[in-house]
Formats: structure tokens, sequence, C-alpha cells
């Protein structure tokens, strides 16, 4: 069993300042989705989704961020934010903003993932490295090591046609709203995301990292009325292969023992 250090009091109000301006912020924006007022539908509408999404963005963002606000499934609260915000920063991409908008959802991850890391000592032998997993069973890790080989290689080969830019791709991708200018940086992020995840001191980030990537490809989805769940399997697979090697998961998630 792993054991760390007590947290300092500085460290744990730090945590506490950052984490709660989070949940403010998020449970707020959640709340007014839910109520639909005419400048949230106004502005939602104006960023290219429909008015009938804007409930169910509502839900799934205050129960994401309920999740997080509790200490027990703080963690899994996390990666599921992180999902949310990753749909934040796509939208924002595709409708050609500012830096500022598309970088704003960006500070919001690393102000969640920021006040865990203060307040649980368990992150950092994770985060931004990850130190040696202790021995799993052979099962453990082959089955883990097979999970992981789908999403991979679908990955890397997302990126290699965002690389090459055949017709189809480019027209997929225009349909979708996405200017051929942003395709190869597409490319580029989803390429070295998916190398951070494959090299093991780097694979807890790269997780984070690929979570935010695929929960833009889920909102880009969501957007269009198009079928959303290949995003999110590939999310589920990309965490249950490091989570099957790596028993410092095991006690994060979903539950934090």
């Amino acid at each position: 069993m792993q054991t760390t250090a007590p947290v300092s009091n500085q460290k744990l109000w730090a945590s506490r300042i950052l984490s709660g301006l989070v949940v403010l912020f998020l449970l707020a924006d959640g709340i007014a989705k839910l109520f639909k007022p005419a400048t949230v539908v106004e502005a939602t509408t104006q960023l290219g989704y429909p008015a009938s999404v804007i409930v169910p963005l509502g839900i799934v963002l205050t129960i994401c961020t309920i999740i997080y606000a509790i200490p027990r499934t703080a963690k899994l609260g996390a990666i599921l934010l992180t999902g949310y915000l990753g749909g934040a920063v796509a939208t924002h991409v595709r409708a050609g903003d500012g830096w500022f908008p598309i970088l704003f959802p960006v500070i919001f991850g690393v102000l969640l993932w920021g006040g865990l890391y203060l307040r649980d000592g368990r992150l950092h032998s994770l985060l931004p490295l990850t130190t040696q997993a202790p021995a799993a069973s052979k099962q453990m890790l082959w089955a883990g090591r097979i999970l992981r080989v789908l999403p991979v290689l679908m990955l890397l080969f997302s990126a290699f046609l965002k690389f090459t830019k055949p017709a189809e791709v480019l027209q997929g991708l225009a349909q979708f709203g996405y200017q051929e200018s942003v395709v190869l940086s597409l490319g580029i992020l989803e390429l070295a995301c998916t190398i951070i995840y494959l090299v093991p001191r780097t694979a807890v980030l790269g997780a984070i990292l690929l979570t935010g990537y695929l929960g833009g490809a889920t909102a880009t989805h969501v957007r269009v009325g198009d079928q959303f769940f290949i995003p999110i399997v590939l999310g589920v697979l990309l965490w249950g292969g490091m989570y099957l090697r790596d028993e410092r998961l095991r006690a994060l998630i979903p539950l934090q023992k």
C-alpha cells in the first residue's frame, strides 16, 4: 500500500481554493444551461449547437462537477471534466475564436487537476512523470496492453490522415466545420498526445491530454447530431489499459481509497 507524507495546511488550502473556483464556475455554467436564459441560448447557438442540446449539456456538466466535488470520486470527476473542457476547446477552435476563448477551458483543466495534485501526494508518482508501477500480474499486464492497442492504432491512423490530408478527410472535417488550415495542427496535436501516452513515464499525462482531445471529438459529433460514442469508448479503453496495469490508479479511480 502506497503511503504519502501529510499535506501542509498551505497546500491544502491552496488546493481547496483552486478546486472551489472550478466547482463554482462550472456549477454556475451547468445550472445556467438547465434554465436556458436567453443569453445562454444565444451564445450556444452562435457556436453552432442546436438549442435542443443545451439542457443535456447542462445535465452532463452539473453531474461531472458534482462527481469532482465529492472527495471519493474527485479523480473520476477530473477525468470526465477534462473531456468536457476538451469539447469547449474544440468548439472555439472550430468557430475560429481568438486565443483567450480557446485557452480559457485549458486553464480550468489545469486548475482542476492542480487542486487535486496539491492535496493528494499519490498523484505525484503519476504526474507529470509516472514512476515505475508496482509489479502487476501477467494477466493484468497483458490485458492492459491489449486494451490500449485499438485506441492507439486508431489515433495514430487518424493523425496520419491529417498529415496526408486526402480529399475525403478534408471534406469530412469541413462538414464538421473545421477549416483546412487547422487540419495539420490537429494532426500534430493528436500525434504528440498519443506519443506522450505511449511513453511509460508520461502515460498518465498522455491519457489526460487525449481525454481532452477525445472530448473535442465528442463535442464535434454532438454539434452536428452525429453518433458520438466512438471517442468515448476510445477514452475508456485508454484509461482501462492503464487501470489494469497500475494498482495506484485502482486506488484512486473510480472511488478513492
